[in-house]
């Protein structure tokens, strides 16, 4: 079996602003996993040191490139975690905009679709800027935390609002199909 992610559109169909996601590291863990291309697994990368763990879904936008040359990365804010190589359509928010080590390396953050029936913590989420001042924080300081820890120079530029996030994967996208 090989997975076929560069099969999934960035945007899912029918369904405007919402982005696939494919998660490839889950929430709660402290091992790093990443999509290995050639073999069509997700990979263990790396180990968070002891005490870090992932606190969020992370993973990828499908059919994007990045400034880093990597697929765009994506924090899904989620109530409970999924798993490696989960496909989810995601509500963005806004991102995280940063340097590692002086490239582009954005950071883009999700929630899940709002479900009649189900009530999640990120219902109340339209924008980043509805999100909790401490949250975003945490978030903040983890991806830097744990980056640092990687041996990487990291620098957050900025934070960004739902519309630029769409536009950094819009970019992405026009990115993927001129490679």
């Amino acid at each position: 079996m090989n997975a076929r992610f560069d099969r999934i559109p960035s945007f899912a169909p029918g369904k405007d602003g919402y982005v696939h996601a494919v998660i490839e590291t889950p929430a709660g863990t402290r091992h790093k996993y990443a999509f290995d291309p050639h073999y069509g697994v997700m990979k263990l990368k790396s180990t968070l040191a002891e005490g870090l763990a992932w606190p969020y879904d992370y993973g990828f936008v499908p059919h994007t490139i990045g400034g880093d040359g990597d697929p765009v990365d994506i924090l899904v804010l989620n109530d409970a975690p999924t798993f490696s190589g989960c496909l989810i359509e995601t509500r963005i928010l806004g991102g995280i905009l940063l340097l590692k080590n002086g490239e582009e390396n954005d950071r883009l953050v999700a929630a899940p679709p709002r479900r009649k029936g189900v009530s999640l913590k990120t219902d109340a989420y339209d924008d980043l800027g509805d999100i909790p001042d401490a949250l975003l924080d945490g978030l903040k300081d983890f991806l830097v935390q744990y980056s640092q820890e990687q041996g990487n120079e990291i620098a957050i530029k900025d934070v960004c609002s739902r519309k630029k996030a769409l536009k950094v994967i819009d970019k992405a996208g026009k990115a993927y199909e001129r490679r």
